[in-house]
């Protein structure tokens, strides 16, 4: 269970100074698609309830990738997101997630690639720490 992970943490860092970060958010988005393969995106949102965090926070990307099925053959994918929170000063992080594609007949899509995130983490008791990920996945969205 992910809360004794946390807890054996604390017992084996008791120096580190816990962060109860928590956020209840009302988020507005909105997406646009250039082509049927190109999207892009933007949320706005707004904590009513809130520890740590401030009130507002900020998303946006866009995304290339295939909207009709694929067959085997699959087809390239792209995307970036980037985030940016009050907290920190309108700073933030970005991702970037690039490789290949399987859709199916429905919303259904099977992506591999590889993975890059830099910024301020999203793991929010470490919220004020810098990372810096690059990693490969299998992605399944449904």
């Amino acid at each position: 269970r992910e809360d004794e992970v946390g807890d054996e943490f604390l017992a084996a860092h008791p120096d580190f100074s816990h962060v109860n970060y928590t956020r209840e958010v009302l988020t507005l988005g909105y997406s646009y698609f250039v082509t049927d393969n190109f999207r892009l995106y933007g949320e706005l949102g707004w904590a009513f309830h809130s520890e740590v965090s401030e009130p507002w926070e900020f998303q946006f990307g866009a995304e290339y990738a295939p909207s009709r099925p694929t067959g085997p053959v699959g087809a390239p994918f792209f995307a970036i997101n980037g985030h940016l929170r009050q907290e920190i000063n309108y700073s933030g992080n970005i991702a970037l997630q690039a490789g290949w594609a399987w859709r199916g007949q429905g919303s259904q899509i099977l992506r591999t690639g590889l993975h890059y995130y830099n910024g301020l983490s999203d793991q929010y008791s470490f919220y004020r720490n810098f990372e810096q990920q690059i990693g490969a996945g299998l992605w399944y969205d449904f």
